[in-house]
């Protein structure tokens, strides 16, 4: 066994350090002009953005088990640097939702009536059939 090699199972963990160490090497070493950036390879999608003066945040999905997990990067002065895990959550239900807190000035409903009165091309639907705002449920 050639120990040079990485394994099938190393590979993508490999692939999110080096996001992860590009990420921060943004943060740390900032362009006068900040922008957001996005990766992704098979497997995970990362993405990057300002938060605050000198935070900011990478948000990584990993699309084969549907979970996101969001970190924050503070820059700054060397003892003053840290990149702190913020949150994590399986998406995969989120993702069925048509709509939740949306206040749009039409509904996907209205908008697929309205292309399909014009008999343009609409997509067929991937999530639930209903599109009736979500609620969520009550902690209490």
């Amino acid at each position: 066994m050639n120990r040079n090699l990485l394994s099938l199972h190393q590979a993508p963990a490999v692939l999110l350090w080096i996001l992860l160490g590009l990420a921060l090497g943004r943060w740390f070493f900032p362009q006068t002009a900040q922008a957001q950036t996005a990766d992704s390879g098979d497997r995970y999608v990362a993405v990057t953005g300002p938060f605050q003066e000198g935070v900011s945040l990478l948000y990584v999905l990993d699309q084969k088990t549907q979970r996101l997990a969001v970190y924050q990067a503070k820059g700054g002065a060397p003892n003053s640097r840290e990149v702190v895990f913020v949150a994590a959550r399986d998406i995969s239900l989120d993702t069925l939702v048509a709509t939740l807190n949306d206040e749009s000035e039409y509904s996907p409903e209205e908008l697929r009536e309205w292309f399909q009165s014009r008999d343009l091309a609409v997509p067929e639907r991937t999530g639930p059939t209903s599109t009736d705002p979500v609620k969520p449920p009550n902690d209490g």
